[in-house]
């Protein structure tokens, strides 16, 4: 069974229209026929969404395994120091938001500081060029004054 098959099997087991999903997701009912003729996949935030409205677990939606739709019984480990731990699913989707939104303000954190670094570097060429534009209007006034 496809991605698109299984898509539209746990749509069809919840009676659902694809005009439904498409308004709770807020696509366009095409986008969701995409999806079950396997023309397009849906981006990460969708594919969970999905998984939740249908009441299945990602790994199924993408690879038909883990017991099949609902099952949700999928056992989740991590490693902390060498150390396993066995989470709940939920608990897996807490850390696993809880990374994807460290990272996000990772990345934030490090634009802001290369725009501030890339600021202060164009605060200091403009005031080096208008010291060495100023130098060279004394020096041409003073120029200007041997002349006279």
């Amino acid at each position: 069974m496809t991605f698109g098959a299984r898509l539209k099997s746990a749509r069809n087991s919840k009676r659902l229209t694809q005009h439904q999903v498409a308004d709770v997701l807020g696509l366009n009912f095409t986008t969701v026929s995409k999806y079950e003729n396997d023309k397009s996949q849906p981006d990460n935030e969708i594919l969970q969404k999905l998984a939740v409205l249908y009441d299945v677990s990602i790994d199924w939606l993408l690879t038909g395994e883990e017991g099949g739709a609902g099952s949700g019984s999928g056992k989740w480990k991590v490693y902390f120091g060498g150390e396993v731990e066995e989470l709940t699913e939920e608990e897996a989707k807490h850390l696993k938001d809880s990374l994807e939104m460290f990272r996000l303000l990772k990345e934030k954190r490090a634009k802001y500081e290369g725009a501030r670094k890339s600021g202060k570097s164009a605060k200091a060429d403009k005031a080096s060029g208008a010291a060495k534009s100023g130098k060279n209007t004394a020096q041409s006034g003073d120029s200007g004054a041997e002349e006279n």
